[in-house]
């Protein structure tokens, strides 16, 4: 297995508020998923959970073993190598390669739900490209498929339908629903083993791990408004967040566990040392959605639906910031919003969508290099949109 970047042990939890849907305006139950590799078909009939969370501790290898990477619409970094692979959405949607300035087609078919690990970019692959709604997210659907980075082999790995996928050593997961509008609302979730190269169908939804986050051998589990820490080895719990705090999005990065908390419609942004379990309010009036750290910094970037901002968190001073990003592309038919944020380790990407407007819908990847608070974008595939009307 490749390199893993230490700062960022996973991305993206949210409970119940990213947890609960797959469009824009949906609120179904469909994604509490929680679950790992080991209970791909049964799920625990009882399970020991402690309360009052003092920490958790795990070596390298659980961190190599465990490691889970979800995939995306947009965009996945190749850790290994350095760079993004992503899909050119609104000009060919094909699948490019950025590193370092240069940009190259590596792989002319419309795949989604990206996600890189050990040299291959798996994906699903709709052949006729007609089940993509920029409205809905996610919508496409497909077969698994993987991309070998170096040969450019293509290759389907099973026929089974899905709509979003993750990547760990083991295994990819995958869950396929029903659009919002079907008079039959239906789901199915599962497994492709790497082992037997069979999809393994899981039991419930809450063993599938497309919307879980890892850290070590434990995984952040969503149940009964809590997030609980489960053990992957020995199927132990422990109370992380308890559901009277109503918990809106967590982001474990490094050894912290970042989370939003919703108090009489008034978010406040937290931390919880997962080494020792100790909590502190960092700062009030902030909802974050998204973030990451690059390597040996201890800045977070985060997103903001803001026209050209970011936001920037130092936990050495305890500041949050609203950082102008230099050097933006400023076409006047484009707004600049910076969100679903990814990294190499390196440089900071995104997503830009139309007109300033946050949504899971980006029209084009951007590549930042952030040093400290001095923050500039050093490329966008917006030109190719300029090009394909003319502008």
């Amino acid at each position: 297995m490749g390199k893993i970047i230490k700062p960022v042990i996973a991305a993206g939890l949210a409970l119940p508020v990213l947890f609960a849907g797959y469009s824009l305006n949906n609120s179904s139950k469909r994604l509490e998923q929680t679950g790992n590799a080991a209970e791909r078909t049964v799920m625990a009939k009882e399970v020991k959970t402690k309360t009052g969370f003092t920490g958790a501790e795990w070596t390298k290898e659980d961190e190599e073993k465990y490691a889970l990477y979800k995939g995306s619409k947009d965009i996945c970094a190749d850790r290994d190598n350095g760079g993004i692979y992503y899909v050119n959405w609104y000009y060919d949607n094909y699948l490019y390669y950025w590193k370092d300035g240069e940009t190259r087609l590596v792989l002319d078919k419309w795949v989604s739900q990206i996600c890189y690990m050990d040299g291959y970019v798996y994906c699903i692959y709709d052949e006729t490209g007609k089940t993509y709604d920029a409205n809905i997210t996610p919508s496409y659907e497909g077969k698994i498929c993987s991309f070998n980075v170096k040969t450019g082999e293509f290759k389907e790995l099973s026929e089974t339908k899905a709509k979003t996928l993750a990547v760990c050593k083991d295994g990819l997961y995958y869950a396929w629903f029903t659009g919002p509008d079907a008079k039959e609302q239906k789901e199915e979730y599962g497994f492709y083993s790497f082992s037997d190269n069979k999809i393994h169908k899981s039991a419930s939804r809450q063993e599938n791990g497309t919307n879980q986050q890892r850290y070590g051998k434990y995984a952040a589990v969503y149940r009964d408004n809590a997030c609980n820490l489960r053990n992957l080895e020995d199927g132990s719990e422990q109370v992380l967040i308890p559901g009277s705090e109503n918990v809106t999005n967590i982001r474990i990065i490094n050894d912290k566990c970042y989370y939003n908390t919703l108090d009489n419609e008034k978010f406040t942004f937290n931390v919880i040392d997962l080494k020792n379990g100790k909590k502190k309010r960092l700062r009030p009036g902030l909802n974050v959605s998204d973030m990451v750290q690059l390597n040996n910094s201890s800045y977070l970037y985060m997103g903001s639906c803001h026209s050209g901002d970011m936001l920037v968190y130092d936990p050495v001073k305890d500041e949050v910031k609203k950082i102008r990003v230099k050097n933006t592309y400023s076409a006047p038919t484009w707004g600049y919003t910076l969100e679903w944020m990814h990294t190499d380790g390196v440089y900071l990407y995104t997503l830009a969508s139309s007109m300033g407007i946050c949504s899971t819908t980006g029209t084009g990847m951007v590549v930042i290099k952030a040093d400290g608070m001095d923050i500039s974008e050093v490329w966008s595939s917006l030109e190719y949109d300029d090009i394909k009307n003319g502008r």
